[in-house]
């Protein structure tokens, strides 16, 4: 998996060397899925876009999943609790996405142009869960235990958006996309509570992203 990182810079570097101009942008996601608590889970990004064509502007980034199952207890005919399980997700994301932007020849503030994203990623993947069996006369005296799944894992996804030209003078822009997220965190979860049911996280979600350019615009 190293191997594939190292060739994501490889390809950074490559395009960057016959880049017109480049940004950095930060993100943040939220997928739907109702096995999560409050329904969904979260994805943090950052990385750097070039300018190969106004029509390509390929992106490497680096992203973070996580997100928390529904907590599940077991209790007695008196209501007591015997036990709780909670079980968290997360994952290191790096991401290749050669994006297609419909630009046009001129571009001006409050402009909105159409972006398609598909994505290939490579994550590292683990998934934690924390079982405590109930003390119910000593509660201090609950044992908790810790368990942790880990895998690489390669996947594809893509998104598609809008695009939105802030400035006259800078090349900053915001953009919303939808997404197919590739990312799925299903196989560790389902390890590590040992369920027969399989989680899949391969899900639509919603995402804001913010272009940083360095140039100005020439007039």
């Amino acid at each position: 998996m190293i191997k594939k990182i190292l060739f994501f810079l490889l390809v950074l570097f490559c395009i960057k060397s016959n880049a017109q101009h480049a940004r950095v942008f930060a993100n943040i996601s939220a997928y739907l899925h109702s096995d999560f608590q409050n329904n969904s889970f979260s994805e943090f990004g950052t990385g750097l876009e070039v300018k190969v064509h106004r029509f390509l502007k390929p992106e490497v980034g680096v992203s973070y999943f996580i997100g928390s199952l529904e907590d599940y207890s077991k209790v007695d005919q008196q209501g007591n609790t015997l036990d709780l399980r909670t079980s968290k997700v997360y994952a290191l994301n790096f991401n290749l996405t050669p994006k297609i932007s419909l630009y046009s020849k001129e571009v001006n503030s409050g402009d909105v142009f159409i972006q398609i994203l598909p994505r290939f990623n490579v994550s590292k993947i683990s998934a934690d869960r924390y079982y405590t069996v109930i003390n119910p006369i000593k509660p201090s005296a609950s044992v908790t235990t810790k368990e942790t799944v880990s895998e690489w894992y390669q996947s594809f996804g893509i998104g598609l958006g809008i695009d939105i030209v802030l400035s006259d003078k800078s090349y900053d822009s915001l953009s919303v996309n939808l997404y197919y997220n590739g990312v799925n965190m299903g196989k560790a979860l389902t390890e590590v509570n040992h369920s027969n049911s399989r989680i899949n996280t391969d899900t639509v979600g919603m995402g804001i992203s913010y272009y940083l350019g360095f140039e100005k615009k020439k007039n």
